[in-house]
Formats: structure tokens, sequence, C-alpha cells
């Protein structure tokens, strides 16, 4: 199991930064390897990510909690990838702070191995993630931040 936790402090208010961080069809927008993702009901969405040599990576996931304007939670259902996590939203100054917090499981067999090379460093990956969606929903470039470093674990 790989995980990772990172934040980002966003020139942004709550309302705003949970308004975007909770469409999860933004997604795409900010984290580099999501391709799309398709909401299939109110709670359950359907995932697609950009796998390693090209293989695509898909599986379904449902929305465990949704506590606006403060905590979204998720938990795969069904397909290629195991994964759960959470993102909060608080206030942070003049603007927001935003945590998101991932943890999975790379699908198993020779794209497991091609997975977990591809997406060998989890934590760097969510805070150039997070960079990037700190500048879309503020307009400008900021710095995510990786509170705790050692979060980075590797069970595998």
């Amino acid at each position: 199991m790989y995980s990772a936790e990172a934040s980002v402090n966003v020139n942004s208010d709550t309302q705003t930064t949970w308004a975007y961080i909770s469409n999860y069809q933004n997604f795409d927008k900010f984290m580099s390897n999501v391709r799309e993702i398709k909401m299939i009901d109110d709670k359950t969405s359907e995932w697609h990510l950009s796998g390693p040599l090209g293989i695509p990576v898909s599986w379904k996931a449902v929305t465990t909690t949704f506590d606006a304007p403060n905590k979204l939670a998720w938990q795969s259902l069904e397909g290629s990838l195991e994964t759960n996590g959470y993102i909060t939203v608080e206030p942070s100054g003049s603007g927001s702070k935003v945590t998101v917090n991932v943890r999975y499981n790379p699908p198993g067999g020779a794209i497991g191995e091609a997975f977990t090379k591809i997406f060998k460093d989890p934590q760097k990956m969510l805070e150039n993630d997070l960079e990037k969606l700190g500048e879309l929903v503020a307009g400008y470039p900021v710095d995510a931040k990786n509170e705790k470093r050692d979060n980075v674990t590797s069970n595998v």
C-alpha cells in the first residue's frame, strides 16, 4: 500500500476552493495522470488514469464523506486500482488550506510493476498536483507543502 499526504495554502476563500475541489470533474485539470472522471450518480464516480506504458487504469469509487465545505472522502469499489483517501479544506489566513491524503494498492502483475516504477514518488506527484490546484483556484503560482515528509510509505 502506498500513501501520500500534502497540503497547499490557496489565496481563495474556503467556499470558492471547496466549489472547485469538490467537483471530481475538475480533477483532470490539476492531477497529472487523471484522464477523466465520470459521475455515475451523486456518490459514485468512474476514474480513468493514464497508466504505465499507455495502459489505462480505471476504477469505480464511492464518496464516503461529503461534509461541505470541509471534508470529502472516497473509497474504491471495483476496478484495476484499490484506493481511498480524503481532502480537507479549512480557513488559513486570508485564504484556505487544502490537504489531500491518498492511499492506493497498484494493480498486480507486470502492469503493477510498471505502475510502481512510473509512480515511484507519489509524494512528489501529489505536491506537484496541489501546486497546480492552487494556481488554478487562486490564479497564480503557489507552493505545496508536505508538512510531514515521512508520510510516504510503501508496504509492497
